[in-house]
């Protein structure tokens, strides 16, 4: 029965009025195979007092006949390991998606509170003129995906070849800014194994000297300017192409900030300091028991700057080292 909750008493008493035993068997499925299902189980004689007596409401499904019994072999949703824990996800609408599912996909109750929107650069005219000129450089470096992202959709409004991008090398921090780089078909000459731009210093001088090198680095606003200086204490000369901005999000079109306010969450998850920030900013209660996962070190200083406790830092600072990370804070 579809949608029936409501009018459950009216439905059992039915069917033993036309011949059904009033001890078969009854399961009420609610918000099935996500992470907010409930499942209440009883029988045509009594299922109508559970939901009563436990505030059990729509939508839901209702199953009846002995095929409810078994629910004990056939419960492969209620098992997952992060079944029942609502899990917030703080980054923009575009991104929000692998962190999401991979929750979703062990069971969490996951809603997406992006706390930031990527926009174009302020300077988009002089940004547009750098990524003119990223042939003439001998290095071209790229710190996020979203970087990849504006410098070639900039990129291909300027040029319609690929091969006017010259002779000029690339770097990459992470593997998701690497694929990214990948996807546009081209190759990433050097990527450090750590997710941070020190290591990135670190791998060019393993790679050689880059003195009097050429360097554009795609980056977004108001970033850390760690690797310009590095850099530039190296020898090298370095040009800062802004590609992309982060803004807070001002849009809250899922309700999710709303359910935050009245249910709160167990777990909240940061994937850059700006999405920590812009969260802090909302100025929301805290919680009670609600517990905080942090992409990298970067990210959990700045947490720890603006007063929030690490519970849980990734290891390896991406989306999968994420994902592992809170597998393991909860033993699975």
């Amino acid at each position: 029965m579809l949608m029936g909750v409501e009018r459950i008493g009216v439905i059992t008493a039915r069917l033993v009025e036309n011949g059904a035993s009033p001890q078969t068997p009854v399961a009420l499925v609610r918000w099935g195979t996500t992470g907010r299902q409930r499942t209440l189980r009883g029988t045509l004689a009594d299922i109508a007092a559970k939901v009563e007596a436990t505030g059990f409401q729509a939508p839901a499904v209702a199953v009846i006949g002995d095929v409810v019994g078994l629910r004990d072999t056939l419960n492969w949703f209620e098992t997952r390991p992060l079944f029942g824990k609502r899990v917030v996800v703080t980054r923009t609408r575009k991104q929000a998606g692998a962190l999401s599912s991979g929750m979703r996909a062990l069971g969490a109750d996951v809603f997406e509170l992006p706390t930031i929107r990527i926009e174009p650069p302020k300077d988009l005219l002089e940004f547009g003129r750098l990524v003119q000129d990223a042939h003439q450089y001998d290095w071209l470096v790229f710190t996020s995906p979203n970087g990849v992202t504006a410098f070639f959709e900039m990129f291909y409004k300027i040029f319609k070849d690929a091969r006017e991008i010259g002779g000029v090398r690339i770097a990459a921090i992470g593997p998701a800014t690497a694929a990214r780089v990948r996807d546009y078909r081209l190759h990433v000459d050097l990527q450090p194994e750590e997710f941070v731009a020190e290591a990135v210093v670190r791998a060019f001088q393993k790679d050689g000297s880059i003195e009097n090198q050429t360097i554009l680095l795609a980056r977004a606003e108001q970033t850390r300017d760690v690797l310009p200086k590095e850099l530039t204490k190296l020898g090298a000369i370095v040009d800062e192409a802004i590609a992309y901005r982060t803004v807070p999000e001002t849009e809250d079109v899922s309700g999710a900030l709303a359910r935050f306010r009245e249910e709160g969450a167990d777990l909240i998850t940061f994937t850059s300091s700006s999405t920590v920030e812009n969260f802090v900013a909302l100025k929301l209660s805290w919680p009670e028991g609600l517990k905080t996962a942090s992409i990298g070190p970067i990210t959990s200083k700045t947490m720890r700057d603006l007063g929030l406790k690490v519970d849980v830092e990734a290891r390896q600072y991406d989306i999968p080292g994420l994902i592992q990370a809170i597998q393991g804070f909860y033993g699975v």
